[in-house]
C-alpha cells in the first residue's frame, strides 16, 4: 500500500476487503480509532521534580537535556511517560544560561587582571579578581542549589507551573512546539526502537486464532462466523481497559489510560505529505482518525497501529506499557502484545532527597566555602567554558544547517526520535519491595484483561 492510500483514508463506511478478507454483506465497515481515556494529571511531578533538580546539582545532564530537547530541529520527540519534557526543559536552560553567565563574568574578570597588572606591574588586580570571583561563584552555588533546589524542587515545595520562563524566544517557540507532543497519537522512530520512550522490554507474546468457523447449531454444524476486523478488536480492547466497570484491573490500578497510536519508522516518513507537513519541521504529534482507521485495517510494513494501555505507578516513577494489535488475515486472526517498563530513575538523580533547608547562616557559610575552593579552577576554566558554550551553539547551528541542506537535495532522512530524557535517566534497581510487586501485578491484570476479551 502506498503512503497515500495511507494518509487519506476513506471518510466513508469502507466497504473494500480488510486484510484481504471480504467482509460480510451486512457488516457497514464502521470503525472508529480509540481515543484517550482519562489521562490524569498530575501523575509525573515526582519524576519531573527529581529530573528538574538534577539539571541543578548535574550540570552536565543539564546540557544533555538541551541538546537533546532544543536542538533536535527536525527529529520526532520520544514520549517521555511519566515526565514532564517541558518542566525539566526549563530548569535545564535556566541552569546552563545561569553558569554562561558566570562563566562570561568570571573570564571577563581574568582578562582585566592580566591587562591591570600588564599596566600597573603589580599584582593588586590579582587579589581583587580573586576576591570578586570568589563571591560571584559563592552567589551562583547558593542561587543554584540554595534558593532554587531546596526551596522550590523539595518534595513539599515542588509545583509544575514554578519552571522560568527562558528569555529567548526562540527557546520558547521551541518549548510550545515540544508542549504539544504529550498527548501525541503519532510515535516516530528510529531504526528497530519501535516503541521508543517506553524503556525496556519485559515481555513479548502472540497467538493465531481459526475464526473461520463459527459457533455449532443443534445439529453440530459449524455456523458462518460473524464478521469482524481488526478494528473491532481493537475497540473491545479499548473498551476492555477502559470499563470503569472492569473488575480486574480497575481494582489492582487506579490510574489507566489507553489509545490507539500510529507508529511509523522515521525513514519512511518523509514522502507523505500527510504525515510529514513540512520536511524542515519534526513529525506532527497527531493524525486523525482517518489515517488510524487505515493503518489498522491495512497495515503496512513501515507503519502500523497498536492499542497502548499505560500503567503509571508511584508519580511517575514506574510506567509499564502494553502494546497490542490484532491482524484479521483470512481465516485467522494474528494478535501480538509485549510489555515494556520505565524503571525507577537511576540514583544519582534522586540526590535532591538527601538535601533539606539550612538556616541563612549555614547557606552563607556553605556557599563562600565551595566558593573558596572552586575559584581557582573555575577562573582558570572560565575562557574554555566560554568558547566550548559558544561552539555548541556554532555546532548546533551548522548541524542544523547541513541537515536542511540535505533534506533540499532529497536526502533520506531519519525524523525517528531519540530516548528521551526519561527514558536515559532509568536506573536498573527497584528501590522499594513494594514497587517491584506492582510492576509484576500491572503485567499480570493487564494480559488477563487482553486474553479475556480476545
Amino acid at each position: 500500500m502506498s503512503h497515500t492510500a495511507l494518509v487519506h483514508g476513506p471518510a466513508e463506511p469502507i466497504r473494500f476487503p480488510f486484510n484481504g478478507q471480504r467482509p460480510h454483506a451486512d457488516f457497514r465497515g464502521e470503525y472508529s480509532p480509540g481515543r484517550l481515556l482519562g489521562r490524569p494529571a498530575g501523575l509525573s511531578k515526582e519524576t519531573t521534580r527529581y529530573l528538574a533538580a538534577a539539571t541543578q546539582t548535574n550540570l552536565k545532564y543539564a546540557e544533555d537535556v538541551v541538546d537533546r530537547v532544543q536542538h533536535e530541529r527536525f527529529r520526532a520527540l520520544a514520549p517521555a511517560y511519566g515526565a514532564d519534557v517541558v518542566v525539566v526543559t526549563k530548569w535545564a536552560l535556566a541552569a546552563v544560561h545561569r553558569r554562561d553567565r558566570r562563566d562570561l563574568i568570571l573570564a571577563g574578570l581574568l582578562v582585566l587582571s592580566v591587562l591591570l597588572c600588564w599596566a600597573v606591574q603589580s599584582l593588586l588586580p590579582i587579589l581583587f579578581v580573586l576576591a570578586a570571583s570568589w563571591l560571584i561563584i559563592s552567589w551562583e552555588h547558593w542561587n543554584r542549589i540554595h534558593n532554587t533546589v531546596t526551596r522550590k524542587m523539595l518534595r513539599d515545595r515542588f509545583t509544575m507551573d514554578g519552571a522560568p520562563d527562558p528569555p529567548a524566544t526562540s527557546d520558547r517557540k521551541r518549548l510550545d512546539k515540544v508542549a504539544e507532543r504529550r498527548d501525541g497519537n503519532l510515535v516516530v522512530f528510529s531504526g528497530h526502537s519501535a516503541f521508543i520512550g517506553s524503556g525496556k522490554h519485559l515481555y513479548r507474546q502472540g497467538l493465531v486464532l481459526d475464526v473461520s468457523r463459527g459457533e455449532e447449531d443443534d445439529d453440530g454444524k459449524p455456523q458462518a462466523p460473524d464478521p469482524f476486523t481488526s478494528g473491532d478488536l481493537h475497540n473491545a480492547l479499548i473498551s476492555a481497559f477502559g470499563d470503569a466497570g472492569l473488575g480486574d484491573i480497575k481494582n489492582g490500578l487506579a490510574n489507566v489510560f489507553v489509545e490507539e497510536r500510529l507508529f511509523i519508522n522515521g525513514l519512511y516518513i518523509q514522502p507523505d505529505s500527510g504525515l510529514l507537513p513540512s520536511q524542515y519541521e519534526p513529525p506532527p504529534t497527531r493524525v486523525d482518525d482517518q489515517v488510524l482507521q487505515a493503518a489498522t485495517l491495512h497495515p503496512t510494513p513501515e507503519a502500523r497501529t497498536y492499542v497502548c494501555v499505560e500503567m503509571p505507578g508511584w508519580q511517575g516513577q514506574l510506567v509499564v506499557t502494553l502494546f497490542a494489535r490484532a491482524v484479521h488475515a483470512g481465516g485467522c486472526l494474528y494478535v501480538e502484545w509485549s510489555f515494556r517498563v520505565l524503571p525507577p530513575l537511576h540514583d544519582e538523580y534522586l540526590q535532591v532527597d538527601k538535601l533539606y533547608e539550612q538556616p541563612s547562616y549555614r547557606q552563607l557559610r556553605n556557599s563562600l566555602r565551595i566558593g573558596c575552593f572552586g575559584v581557582l579552577p573555575a577562573l582558570l576554566a572560565s575562557p574554555y567554558r566560554v568558547l566550548r558554550s559558544y561552539h555548541k551553539l556554532w555546532a548546533a547551528k551548522v548541524k542544523y544547517s547541513q541537515q536542511a541542506a540535505q533534506i533540499n537535495r532529497g536526502c533520506v532522512f531519519d525524523y525517528g526520535a531519540l530516548p528521551s530524557i526519561r527514558e536515559d535517566a532509568c536506573g536498573r534497581r527497584r528501590q522499594h519491595y513494594f514497587l517491584a510487586r506492582d510492576e509484576i501485578m500491572y503485567v499480570s491484570l493487564a494480559q488477563k484483561t487482553l486474553l479475556r476479551t480476545v
